[in-house]
């Protein structure tokens, strides 16, 4: 198995369970309440901020200008890309710019972010691809399962979300972020791999927690 393989089998208990959770499932059923989905999309758009920076610290952590030339292109695809779904519908919601830079980010959301912020800073190219890998990656099985539903992808509120992230271009994306991380390491030391699992299971539950925070941070 490649290490993306080993790094899934660590972490499969709790992808296994991304789609029954309460606002991945309606989401994909069409019946997320609006609110809910508002203001999972302001934490996300403040989440995305951070994400860029992760990839920006590759920049700074390798001298192979291969790799530094990817990861400039992967922050551009953060922020002139994924985050032009959130644009889209801020405008479609009413959401300001100013409302955005002035809500705090939840507990969840600023610790999944300084968490990967943190391995970033300790950890090399191959550390920071392994943290944005469980986010980028449980996106697209999320978005490519909702595909299947009857309705999904013409929804007139999620069916954009639903196409964005099981296009061609976003799963083009994903599958570069699991081919650098297979090949820087495949001759990874069983310590090291054993921290990158960590990583992963960690930013894994991230996800989870990040749902979760989303679904209940507006009352019934």
């Amino acid at each position: 198995m490649n290490l993306t393989d080993r790094l899934y089998e660590a972490a499969k208990p709790i992808w296994d369970g991304y789609l029954t959770q309460p606002f991945v499932k309606e989401l994909g059923e069409g019946t997320l309440s609006e609110e809910r989905f508002r203001f999972y999309m302001v934490q996300d758009y403040r989440y995305l901020l951070q994400y860029a920076k992760v990839f920006a610290m590759g920049v700074v952590k390798t001298e192979d200008e291969r790799l530094m030339t990817r990861f400039s292109y992967m922050v551009h695809d953060t922020l002139d890309g994924e985050m032009n779904i959130h644009k889209a519908y801020m405008s479609r919601l009413g959401i300001t710019e100013e409302e955005v830079a002035t809500t705090k980010s939840a507990l969840a959301n600023q610790s999944y972010t300084s968490y990967m912020l943190d391995e970033a800073y300790k950890g090399g190219p191959l550390e920071i691809l392994v943290a944005v890998l469980s986010c980028a990656w449980s996106y697209q099985m999320i978005g490519e399962h909702h595909k299947t539903i009857p309705g999904a992808l013409e929804h007139p509120l999620f069916g954009e979300w639903v196409q964005g992230y099981s296009s061609k271009e976003y799963c083009e994306t994903t599958q570069e972020i699991i081919d650098l991380v297979n090949e820087l390491g495949k001759d990874v030391t069983p310590e090291r791999e054993e921290h990158l699992k960590e990583i992963f299971v960690n930013c894994s539950r991230y996800e989870q927690y990040f749902w979760d925070m989303a679904y209940a941070a507006i009352p019934e």
